[in-house]
């Protein structure tokens, strides 16, 4: 038999699990890769994932919501049109 102990904690594990699924199911509907993901979390009581992205973007995401993907600068903050342009002061990267 089970002690109480060992029953919270199995339960408070099947909570992340659930957590966890869901965080990544909204990185999915909105186009983040992981390693985008700044901090993350699970709200039980509103059950909604919230997402801060590298680039500075919070997103809150809850079942069945319609969502638009985030755009590059979003995600990683860093913005791919920089990298085309040439330097004009300094040296090189």
């Amino acid at each position: 038999m089970a002690t109480p102990e060992e029953l919270a904690a199995a339960a408070a594990a099947e909570r992340k699990a659930i957590g966890d699924k869901f965080i990544k199911e909204a990185c999915g509907r909105f186009g983040i890769s992981p390693e985008f993901v700044h901090s993350a979390r699970y709200d039980e009581a509103t059950e909604e994932a919230v997402i801060l992205t590298k680039g500075g973007t919070r997103v809150r995401y809850a079942k069945g919501d319609k969502v638009e993907k985030l755009d590059e600068i979003a995600i990683t903050g860093i913005n791919p049109k920089n990298a085309k342009k040439k330097v004009i002061a300094g040296a090189a990267k």
